[in-house]
């Protein structure tokens, strides 16, 4: 399996092949790229034929081992294969410097065991430390405590291996060069111009053409710095104009002065600065815009206009936006309407496919977007419970995700995990595109699925909200009677239709159709969903931080469990180390702790621990709203309590009280309406009517008047006291 390109599924299933699902192990007899979700297979107990889909193979509830052969599926899993060093490309005074570390470790630990065989029989043996100071003095070029320590890190870190230590060696810049900015001009004209063309060319090609450019105008080039705006794109097309010569542009003075020789990059130094543009989510962009301008990006990059027709395989282009359902539906206790659900899907543009959505109560943000990719890379299998009996096979990591200008979608948190997913090169790198503001029309695709969306919705759907000008005769809450699981059932069901239903615009293919002739193109394999990067789809925090003695401190919480205890030590080094915490925030009771990019584990918060040794789930806002409430009740800024636990309860009990409250008022008033309608209105009705707004109402004496006092400032309870009802 090359581990230098992405992985596909005719990588992984090759006929020979083995692969492991549960306890049972496959031998694969036949995979059809023309028939792409079925794969036949031999188990190797009994030898009896089996047959299988793909998305029973990347189904993420049963993570599936693969291998080439028998004997390598039985032997126990390894981590990432470490990257390869060739000893023969590498400096010779760094291999030298490899090759003492090496004799050096090697002495130590030999001079080492010799001592401690030596001190067997001694009552009182030295100390390790002082033992290693001895083996360190008695080498034939003596070494500090220190730098011995610091070559038995590198060692360690590199199992021994020469050619490893050396490539470590090398300088932090190394690959990092300054070159000419006017070459790098040159340079980044042809990637503009050739490199991501309508069809583009291979990185090769166009260094080869970089190499007939710079020939032909014997090194000169435009300096950017120095020549005129108005003349800059004029002096480009000329010197990239191969059937003209050079030298009338030396001999006019006006056009020289705009001029300057350079060197031409080399060859691997091209292709690198080509692969960091290429893996780069965002940073790539970011850079070309500084140098030349969003608009030679949204021109030469985005192909927005075009990538309809440009899309040849699924995957390619994958367009994210977020709509509001028209349809309030109610709780399950009470049946009161709730607020509308924001609907977050994304679009392939060569099917036309949905690959994912996510349904959610809070504004779009990136809990949205990654909730939606989440959903989008890996097959679906729970459509059973919706009762679903389409298929629904669109899964894969997007090559380029489209997204709008928002606020919520330029976060780190997203372009952290599009580098999680890759796996180091191993699998997809997701390359993060934003749309240009105000383009309405580079969003038409997924608009359009929006629109067909809401009409079927109006037209199918109780409590569906109507257009502006028919909302006077039709009140939605009235008709609102769909619960939450019935709403995402209905939009499931409406998305799987909607996937095999013919379209006029794929040659009456229907998107599902068109999903399965692409993949007999290429076939993705997603990665296998670990611990890790389950985690890695949460929200991923701004800042660093550190552990104290009370935990990793944030959100006023603290943080800690055994399996992260040894997070206050200093790296080796000495320096305090730093974690990046990701976190959910419809339950912060739990954080994930990383470092360089690997999951340490979980901390839980201390502050949210039940006396049963569980932790109570807290939201964000839940937690934000209990700290206002305790700092007007302190009218002043109180310290933090040792304990959020009580004033987050207390919270509860109050928003839980004024929900019973308002819902309470609102059955009482529906049923005097009712009790009273076609009556005339009673004495206390008529008093609340013709009585002036300053004076209180009259209460008959009995007991009900009585109960609530007259200063009682809340105006349902008048109205409720007038009525003679009673809440």
């Amino acid at each position: 399996m090359n581990a230098l390109s992405p992985l596909t599924a005719a990588d992984l299933l090759q006929a020979g092949y083995w692969f492991q699902l549960g306890e049972q192990c496959f031998e694969i007899i036949a995979w059809d790229e023309r028939q792409p979700l079925r794969l036949e297979a031999r188990l190797d107990e009994t030898r009896e034929p089996a047959s299988f889909t793909l998305l029973e193979l990347f189904d993420p509830a049963r993570p599936v081992r693969f291998a080439r052969s028998r004997a390598e599926l039985s032997s126990p899993p390894t981590a990432a294969p470490a990257p390869v060093s060739d000893a023969a490309s590498l400096p010779a005074h760094l291999l030298q410097r490899a090759d003492h570390i090496i004799r050096t470790v090697e002495g130590v630990q030999a001079g080492l065991a010799r001592l401690q065989s030596q001190a067997q029989g001694i009552d009182a043996p030295l100390s390790v430390a002082e033992a290693t100071r001895q083996a360190c003095a008695a080498l034939p070029t003596p070494v500090c405590l220190s730098s011995y320590y610091a070559y038995r890190q590198r060692y360690r870190a590199h199992a021994g291996d020469r050619a490893q230590i050396a490539a470590a060696l090398r300088r932090r810049s190394y690959q990092v060069t300054r070159i000419d900015p006017n070459a790098q001009h040159f340079l980044d004209t042809l990637i503009r111009r050739f490199y991501r063309s309508n069809p583009p060319l291979r990185a090769q090609t166009v260094y080869h053409l970089a190499q007939q450019f710079w020939q032909h105008n014997q090194g000169w080039w435009l300096n950017f710095q120095q020549a005129n705006a108005t003349d800059r794109e004029t002096l480009i097309d000329r010197l990239l104009d191969g059937r003209q010569p050079i030298a009338p542009l030396l001999s006019d003075l006006a056009l020289a002065r705009q001029l300057v020789q350079i060197k031409l990059p080399s060859r691997s130094w091209f292709f690198s600065y080509v692969s960091w543009f290429r893996t780069q989510p965002g940073e790539g962009v970011q850079t070309y815009v500084t140098r030349h301008g969003q608009a030679e990006w949204d021109a030469n990059f985005l192909l927005f206009d075009r990538f309809a027709e440009s899309a040849s395989l699924p995957l390619q282009y994958i367009f994210a936006d977020h709509y509001r359902l028209d349809v309030l539906h109610v709780d399950d206790e009470f049946r009161e309407p709730l607020s509308r659900l924001w609907l977050t899907v994304l679009v392939d543009a060569f099917s036309r496919a949905v690959i994912g959505l996510w349904l959610d109560y809070a504004d779009p943000s990136i809990e949205s977007i990654q909730g939606a990719l989440r959903h989008a890379i890996w097959p679906k299998t729970g459509l059973a419970e919706y009762g679903i009996d389409l298929p629904w096979p669109c899964f894969g990591i997007p090559q380029r995700l489209f997204l709008d200008n928002a606020w919520a979608h330029h976060s780190y948190s997203l372009e952290d995990l599009a580098r999680a997913l890759a796996g180091a090169g191993r699998y997809t790198q997701m390359e993060l595109v934003f749309r240009p503001p105000y383009q309405a029309r580079y969003g038409g695709l997924v608009e359009r699925l929006f629109g067909n969306l809401s009409g079927q919705l109006r037209e199918r759907l109780p409590g569906a909200v109507l257009v502006p000008h028919e909302r006077h005769w039709h009140n939605a809450s009235q008709g609102a009677c769909l619960l939450y699981r019935d709403v995402v059932r209905l939009v499931h069901q409406l998305v799987v239709d909607y996937l095999h239903t013919p379209h006029r615009e794929l040659a009456g293919l229907t998107p599902h159709e068109k999903w399965l002739a692409g993949l007999q193109l290429m076939a993705p394999v997603p990665p296998a969903l670990t611990p890790q990067l389950e985690r890695s789809f949460w929200r991923l925090h701004p800042g660093a931080r550190t552990a104290t003695r009370s935990g990793v401190a944030v959100f006023g919480l603290h943080y800690w469990d055994s399996a992260i205890a040894g997070l206050r030590g200093h790296d080796r080094q000495g320096r305090v180390r730093q974690f990046r915490l990701r976190y959910n925030p419809a339950d912060l009771s739990r954080i994930a702790v990383f470092e360089d990019g690997v999951w340490l584990g979980d901390g839980y918060a201390r502050e949210l621990r039940l006396p049963d040794g569980r932790f109570e789930p807290v939201s964000l806002w839940e937690l934000e709203l209990a700290k206002d409430l305790v700092r007007q009740q302190a009218a002043v800024t109180a310290p933090r309590p040792h304990s959020w636990l009580i004033h987050l309860l207390e919270t509860r009990e109050l928003i839980a009280q004024r929900q019973a409250e308002q819902k309470l008022i609102r059955r009482k008033v529906q049923q005097l309406e009712e009790r009273r309608r076609g009556r005339p209105p009673t004495v206390a009705a008529e008093a609340v009517i013709t009585e002036p707004v300053t004076q209180p109402p009259a209460l008959e004496p009995g007991p009900v008047a009585r109960a609530e006092p007259e200063t009682d400032p809340d105006p349902r309870t008048r109205l409720l006291a007038s009525l003679q009802e009673v809440i």
